[in-house]
């Protein structure tokens, strides 16, 4: 058996394939985790009661709109107090996602002609421009040249936006008639402000809810550059294991398994060499991880070095002994690839490494935690919110499927070999 493990080692090291995978997917993989960015399709609770600033007219507000929400984009050229309070009364009423960029130097025109680009490569219920003037024009009751409002949904809710506006315009008037000077703005904002103390105050707190962990929207970041890395990784696992069922494929078709067999050597310590070589493999990929990790100096926000390689190790274990299973099962070099390709893209896909599956159907959900890739990302989360269970589950999960896995392939050489 050691002699199969030494000679399949060696096929693999002549291969170049194999050393493609075993230096690219590590390498895309810390560049995915050095990314900077904000994703946040991932974010599950953006907090509703707090305006989300956008970084400029460009930016997309249709990852706002998850789970139904109203979404409002705001260009504000006012950026003033009033505007502020303005917008956060918007807030108030809860049935709205506001986002604002903030835009000096826009005017009324140059947001007519940006709607086109909100219209057609974006996506929102509705858009409103304040006015450099916003203040005084309103203070003096000149509404239709202090905000537009755009509706750009045939979402029936811009009737309750309109509503909003209007109920927020009229407290505006009535803190201006109550005021001693009408034009001084300080006093109508002191004014609001008194008339607010006398309503009921609204206190929201957020709590992760049932088999579900509260993460900042910073760690959320870090989830989803981990699953793309975990996706890239995943390729790699997947085709050594590829590599390795190559093997096994052509000792059978150069009569190689034929001669092994008069050596009295069983089925299942055929299948556990070539499964020991995966262990090789695996531990070949994750050693080059840790490396560019060191090299690189990858922030792993709250993840040690060391947790976050024998997660990968265990992960990779998982999916090239999978990929050699399909490959012997199969029994054919190009069918295997075939195989291994669809292995990664389908299950990289459905345990939600590029996308949230928060608001898919219960199947969608089920089939997600059949993969192994979305245990390895719950216990991601499970160590940022200092979760001592993560390597334990881990631990059972990869026995788990080493038990099926292995107890397959004793069974698909048996049966490869009646035929």
């Amino acid at each position: 058996m050691i002699e199969i493990i030494k000679t399949t080692i060696k096929l693999l090291v002549r291969n170049m394939g194999f050393w493609f995978f075993l230096i690219i997917s590590p390498f895309l993989s810390i560049l995915c985790l050095k990314v900077k960015q904000e994703n946040i399709a991932f974010y599950d609770d953006m907090e509703n009661n707090e305006i989300a600033e956008l970084k400029s007219v460009d930016t997309k507000v249709a990852y706002y709109g998850g789970n139904g929400k109203y979404v409002v984009k705001i260009y504000d050229s006012s950026d003033s107090e009033l505007s502020e309070y303005f917008l956060n009364k918007l807030l108030e009423c809860g049935a709205f996602k506001v986002c604002r960029v903030k835009t000096p130097d826009m005017t009324k025109t140059d947001v007519d002609s940006h709607m086109k680009f909100d219209g057609f490569d974006d996506r929102m219920g509705a858009a409103l421009y304040l006015s450099p003037d916003f203040d005084k024009q309103i203070m003096s009751g000149d509404i239709n040249n202090a905000l537009t409002v755009y509706v750009l949904s045939d979402d029936e809710r811009y009737l309750l936006l309109e509503d909003e506006i209007k109920t927020c315009i009229g407290q505006i008037n009535q803190a201006v008639m109550l005021s001693a000077k009408p034009h001084d703005k300080a006093q109508v904002i002191e004014i609001l402000n008194e008339m607010n103390k006398e309503l009921p105050q609204k206190n929201v707190k957020s709590i992760a809810g049932k088999n579900k962990r509260e993460l900042t929207n910073e760690q959320n970041d870090m989830i989803a550059l981990i699953g793309y890395a975990f996706a890239l990784l995943t390729l790699g696992f997947v085709f050594g294991g590829v590599f390795i069922a190559h093997t096994t494929i052509k000792e059978r078709k150069d009569m190689v398994f034929t001669r092994l067999k008069l050596t009295n050597i069983s089925d299942a310590q055929y299948f556990t060499s070539k499964f020991i070589c995966a262990v090789i493999v695996s531990l070949m990929l994750t050693i080059v991880m840790g490396i560019f990790v060191i090299i690189f100096k990858v922030n792993k926000m709250g993840i040690n070095t060391t947790g976050l390689l024998f997660m990968i190790f265990l992960m990779g274990l998982i999916f090239s002994s999978i990929s050699l299973l399909l490959g012997i099962i199969l029994g054919s070099a190009m069918s295997a690839n075939v195989a291994a390709f669809t292995l990664w893209s389908m299950s990289s896909m459905l345990a939600g490494l590029y996308f949230p599956l928060n608001h898919t159907s219960k199947l969608v959900k089920t089939l997600a935690y059949i993969m192994p890739q979305k245990w390895f990302v719950d216990a991601t989360e499970m160590i940022l919110t200092k979760d001592n269970k993560a390597y334990f589950m881990i631990l059972c999960i990869t026995a788990a499927y080493m038990i099926v896995t292995i107890s397959i392939g004793s069974v698909g050489i048996k049966l490869k070999n009646y035929e």
